[in-house]
């Protein structure tokens, strides 16, 4: 993989209808690593599909880059948050994201995702034989049988981190996860010297 500004490098793809929390406690943690002056800094790129994406709940949001105009190469992790299919999220399964998905994760870089955002990564084939879990509590679909279908192991806990790539259940893990991903960038020391910072120590 290579990379070669001297910052790491973390894409977020944000699709139609995502989940306020899901995007912003990624933008806000990893943020704090650049206010912080002993913490190694980690820049946030956002992707789209348009410049403009609108959440489920109405925040709009604009995108550094298109999807087109991304190189995977240049970054060591990519955050899919969760969202709703009425609001326009199942742009997530489009082919370019999923081969996004795969890129990145065959260059040995993290993949987070947030609650139904593990479902478009088991589609691509890379969580066969892993565990893994999403959003359970939907009344329309079954996304463990989902993650099952894709030859996932689903199961139900909070978070669940194999080869790589972090799955969670929904919204009220966000900022756990999103803390446990700048542990697996950065080290254990930088993730404690954010927490401390806003105050989750």
């Amino acid at each position: 993989m290579t990379n070669k500004g001297l910052n790491k490098k973390v894409l977020i793809f944000a699709p139609q209808g995502f989940e306020d929390i899901e995007v912003a406690a990624f933008t806000n943690v990893l943020g704090w690593t650049r206010v912080l002056k002993e913490v190694k800094p980690v820049d946030v790129i956002i992707t789209a599909f348009k410049r403009n994406v609108l959440s489920k709940h109405g925040l709009t949001i604009k995108a550094h880059m298109l999807v087109d105009e991304v190189k995977a190469a240049d970054y060591q992790a990519l955050i899919i948050p969760g969202g709703h299919n009425d609001s326009g999220y199942t742009e997530v399964y489009n082919k370019k994201v999923l081969a996004l998905i795969k890129k990145i994760h065959k260059n040995r870089g993290i993949i987070a995702t947030m609650c139904v955002g593990a479902l478009p990564v088991a589609r691509t084939g890379i969580l066969k034989g892993k565990k893994a879990t999403t959003y359970s509590a939907s009344k329309r679909h079954d996304n463990l049988q989902i993650l099952r279908d894709c030859g996932a192991i689903p199961v139900k806990k909070r978070i669940v981190v194999a080869d790589g790539i972090i799955t969670d259940r929904g919204p009220d893990t966000s900022m756990d996860v999103a803390f446990k991903l700048l542990e697996m960038l950065n080290g254990k020391e930088d993730m404690k010297q954010v927490r401390k910072a806003m105050m989750f120590e």
